[in-house]
């Protein structure tokens, strides 16, 4: 698990209140899935791509590429949801804190598309993202209890520093 993904991790965990949270499942067609999350009442089932790529997110050399990339990343993962959890309604996500305007127009295409395949489809970018961190670190200032989440506890380090 690298900190991106324990980021994300402890958001469900945390804030969502979500109490099952996997990291890296391997899929049997291969490739994984970064982050999945049970919600509280099992009603939803979050798969998660988390690409924290600081300058950028970019599969391949374009916009068209990454766009085919997380297109069959959401294909692995609605058939990967639909064999581990039928009845609970699976949402893709994927979290990342810097993509383009231009490739942020491009996923807002393929999301559309995605709903002929039976998943939901969020999109965690840029400021979104960085709601979602600044949340988690109002919890990291609430929550003064050990936790088994590396980038939780280190939030919790730098918020309470005298």
């Amino acid at each position: 698990m690298d900190v991106g993904e324990s980021l994300v991790g402890s958001y469900f965990k945390y804030v969502l209140g979500c109490k099952i949270v996997v990291y890296n499942c391997h899929l049997e067609a291969g490739g994984e899935i970064d982050v999945i999350a049970l919600a509280p009442d099992g009603s939803r089932v979050y798969l998660c791509e988390v690409a924290t790529h600081l300058r950028g997110l970019l599969y391949g050399d374009s916009n068209a590429t990454t766009c085919t990339r997380i297109a069959h990343k959401i294909k692995r993962a609605a058939a990967f949801a639909a064999a581990n959890f039928p009845g609970r309604e699976p949402v893709f996500m994927l979290w990342a804190p810097a993509v383009s305007r231009g490739l942020a127009r491009d996923l807002a295409a393929l999301k559309e598309s995605s709903l002929d395949q039976g998943i939901a489809v969020e999109f965690i970018l840029n400021r979104d993202y960085t709601a979602c961190i600044r949340r988690l670190q109002e919890a990291a200032r609430q929550n003064i209890k050990t936790t088994d989440e590396p980038a939780f506890r280190l939030l919790q380090i730098l918020e309470h520093l005298r």
